[in-house]
């Protein structure tokens, strides 16, 4: 497994921005599989865009979960980024970040093109926690075409919260505007039941539902709002993502 530290100038934020990737490994490291270990790829890997919540930073997902160890276990490349306390909206004003156009344009531009990672649709997917899941949401339900699986943990709905002097969308409206649209991603959505945003999971369930939108819904009993349920969760959805790529049957250890 490669674990990559990346800085690189950002023209959609204006400044140097750090991204951690972490790629799989493309054979047994040892030989124990009888053939010649290689660093030589077949293919190009599928990949996941895991989205931090607030107050926390692109280290907290392979800090405080199993994410790079699912990543070298299930053979999928793993991105985090950080934006700050922005939602992954763009940001107003001649020189505002723009976090959005960063996530959805920018960073997929800088990894396809550099790295050996899929640009397929098929083979591209989302996951958030907290404000990372409102992220998830964002993006899932504006530009719901770059998706194959979307994965929202532990956040409900968010309606007309402050983004500078700009409001932010209704995600149950940008939804709508989705399914009208054409084909969604396939949702996951989760939450602990003791989880302070648990009521408003359970109210975007139930929104989903009378809207006909199809998705999986997770609870467990005695989880707040923390990593422990963020990392049995990533592990579900990991195992649950629907994989046409390569190395889908190539996988060493399913969940």
């Amino acid at each position: 497994m490669a674990q990559l530290n990346i800085n690189f100038h950002s023209y959609s934020i204006g400044v140097p921005v750090e991204i951690e990737l972490t790629l799989p490994s493309v054979s047994s490291c040892d030989g124990r599989d009888g053939t010649q270990p290689s660093h030589k790829l077949a293919a190009k890997f599928p990949v996941l865009y895991l989205l931090h919540g607030a107050g926390n930073d692109y280290h907290c997902w392979t800090r405080y979960t199993s994410a790079e160890r699912y990543a070298e276990e299930q053979q999928i490349a793993i991105v985090t980024c950080s934006v700050g306390n922005s939602r992954y909206h763009n940001r107003e004003g001649a020189r505002g970040e723009k976090y959005f156009d960063f996530l959805s344009k920018e960073l997929p531009e800088f990894l396809t093109s550099y790295f050996p990672i899929s640009d397929r649709p098929e083979d591209t997917f989302i996951c958030g926690y907290s404000m990372g899941g409102y992220g998830t949401m964002l993006h899932t339900f504006t530009t719901p075409e770059r998706f194959a699986a979307s994965g929202f943990f532990s956040i409900g709905v968010m309606k007309n919260m402050p983004d500078g002097s700009k409001p932010s969308p209704d995600i149950m409206e940008l939804a709508k505007q989705a399914k009208a649209g054409g084909k969604l991603p396939k949702i996951f959505l989760c939450c602990g039941k003791e989880d302070f945003l648990y009521d408003r999971a359970v109210e975007l369930h139930n929104d989903l539902d009378a809207m006909g939108i199809e998705h999986r819904y997770d609870e467990l009993d005695g989880f707040e709002h923390e990593f422990a349920f963020w990392d049995l969760e990533l592990q579900k959805f990991l195992a649950w993502i629907p994989r046409t790529d390569y190395y889908a049957d190539k996988i060493p250890h399913k969940i």
